[in-house]
């Protein structure tokens, strides 16, 4: 009779979801998943999925007295995107509060730690690039859009975590900031850029590039942030309840970069135009800051270091597409 460790992943069925399924599968822990499909990347019927018990709901109508004891939850549920995003303007802040305080309930319940997945968004606005370190300052500037209540939202999430744990000392939490993920099985739904270009370029669309392109963001491989996920689970109990940056800031190129290599991977005869995306999207629409990682801790603590580089990674989104 198998004894393994048990895992609950919340949004296990999401982008970043389903990797990590493929990952502690493989460590052998038992694998279950809640998620509600709202932004789903993989269905139910998917080989990935079938390694998981799953559970079919939005996590608040999940009593903690109808699951099994776990060994570690992983908080990956979350509105994710942005555009996906602008859809939940003025709920923002309660559904990931909410969340958050139903996630570190389960915690405390199973007396087992919490991984949270936050956003490098929450360093906010910059004038100018710069790599930026877990410590830096969060800065809050300009209009109040809904990619501010998303980055907002999860910075307070990570403070409650915080603030809960100085006042229960048995609790364990560990936060992820993971910078401009990518790779096979993400979707251009939540307006990820990578999967959109692709899917434009193949399709012999016109490759739309918001504004100048020259917007600088450092791609990370999927399989690398879930690496880094997977080292802070594993933590001594020194490097416990700490941020941890996971990116690639060797991959640092501009947006029109990335649609110049996707048409030439490719082979494709897209033409590449600029638009303004909030006549694509409406006003809520707002463009992400730069944000470039310093990513040191977690190579010095763990020795975690990324593997793929962008062009590699640009590759591999065009062949899982060219499959579908």
């Amino acid at each position: 009779m198998k004894n393994n460790k048990k895992i609950l992943i919340t949004g296990g069925f999401g982008f970043i979801g389903t990797h990590c399924i493929e990952k502690w599968s493989k460590e052998n822990w038992d694998v279950y998943v809640i998620d509600n499909l709202s932004s789903n990347a993989i269905d139910p019927t998917h080989n990935i999925a079938k390694k998981t018990v799953f559970v079919n709901k939005d996590i608040l109508n999940v009593n903690w007295n109808d699951l099994p004891k776990f060994d570690l939850i992983l908080h990956l549920a979350s509105p994710v995107g942005p555009v996906g995003v602008l859809k939940h303007s003025g709920k923002m802040a309660r559904i990931i509060l909410d969340d958050i305080y139903w996630a570190i309930e389960g915690a405390t319940k199973n007396n087992c730690p919490l991984i949270f997945i936050s956003t490098s968004e929450i360093y906010g606005y910059r004038e100018y690039k710069s790599y930026l370190k877990e410590e830096d300052d969060k800065v809050l500037h300009g209009d109040f859009t809904v990619r501010n209540e998303y980055a907002i939202a999860k910075l307070l999430s990570e403070i409650v975590l915080s603030n809960h744990a100085k006042i229960n000392t048995s609790f364990q939490y560990q936060i992820i900031r993971p910078f401009n993920v990518t790779g096979e099985y993400q979707l251009p739904d939540g307006g990820f850029v990578l999967p959109r270009f692709v899917q434009q370029a193949l399709s012999g669309d016109d490759i739309t590039v918001y504004y100048s392109g020259q917007q600088l963001r450092a791609f990370t491989w999927v399989k690398d942030i879930v690496e880094g996920i997977y080292l802070t689970s594993e933590a001594p109990s020194n490097l416990w309840n700490q941020e941890w940056n996971i990116g690639n800031e060797l991959n640092e190129q501009t947006i029109l970069y990335l649609a110049q290599k996707v048409k030439e991977i490719s082979n494709s005869p897209s033409s590449i135009i600029h638009v303004d995306p909030k006549e694509l999207h409406g006003p809520l629409f707002s463009e992400a800051p730069e944000k470039i990682p310093n990513s040191e801790k977690i190579k010095k603590e763990f020795g975690w270091k990324p593997t793929k580089f962008v062009d590699e990674v640009i590759n591999e989104v065009i062949k899982f597409y060219k499959k579908q």
